[in-house]
């Protein structure tokens, strides 16, 4: 009995210091956003830092950050994206974990000549982390409206945006049962272009999940949580042949 418990609370420890800090669709990453996406493959490296954690309001001292790469094709009307990361929860004795994503987002609004741009978009990201028989496995699910102004800039470009969305995380550990756990997140940023290609992106994200207790054998109770996390990254995009700009009404 002892040491069922001793192993319960184990995991139930192993939850909150590995899994909470995925809020993001890659774990301490902005979601990024491009309602203004060219037409073309972006390629992206990115770096990601959280700069605040909270877990019940008590603010934590660990700093979880992430090195990863994306691969972004923008098409007349969607864009679709791949990509994946190296992941440092910042906790003692916890080693890094790979993390994986896809996203696809809809351009709702984006006509060439006009600076707005709207773009529906949803994705999912997925991470293990943990040693084996206590593995900790989080989905995360956003999905969000996003909002770009990109104003005419002579000789480099512009994009300045805005994404408020609905995130949902699945956590499940090895032998300590599942949960799912809804909140709410936002994540802005610039991203700059020259006409070769190359470019820089800045984004902030914020999100806010809510509490949930056990709800009886086989569920985790997962702690409210903040995180704010800033990220930053080098980008070029390649243009693809017969892909002409097509108007979005």
């Amino acid at each position: 009995m002892t040491r069922s418990i001793v192993r319960l609370g184990a995991v139930a420890l192993a939850a909150c210091a590995l899994a909470q800090p995925a809020a993001a669709q890659l774990a301490a990453t902005p979601v990024y956003f491009s309602p203004k996406q060219p037409v073309g493959l972006t390629l992206a490296l990115d770096f990601g830092s959280t700069l605040n954690l909270k877990y019940d309001g008590v603010k934590q001292t660990e700093k979880p950050s992430n090195l990863g790469a994306r691969a972004t094709l923008g098409l007349p009307f969607i864009t679709l994206g791949v990509g994946a990361g190296s992941y440092s929860p910042d906790v003692t004795g916890a080693s890094r974990a790979t993390q994986f994503m896809a996203s696809g987002a809809l351009k709702l609004f984006s006509p060439p000549l006009v600076p707005i741009g709207i773009s529906f978009q949803a994705g999912a990201g997925y991470m293990k982390q943990g040693p084996t028989g206590s593995e900790v496995k989080t989905i995360s699910v956003p999905v969000g409206l996003g909002v770009a102004i990109k104003p005419p800039t002579p000789g480099f470009s512009v994009e300045l945006w805005g994404a408020p969305r609905l995130q949902i995380n699945a956590v499940r550990v090895t032998g300590g049962g599942s949960r799912a756990q809804a909140g709410i997140g936002a994540s802005g940023g610039v991203n700059f272009g020259m006409p070769i290609g190359l470019g820089l992106h800045l984004a902030a994200d914020y999100t806010k999940m809510s509490a949930k207790a056990s709800a009886g054998s086989g569920s985790l109770t997962l702690p409210q949580s903040q995180a704010l996390v800033l990220g930053v990254g080098l980008h070029y995009t390649f243009t693809i042949p017969g892909l002409p700009m097509v108007p979005v009404l």
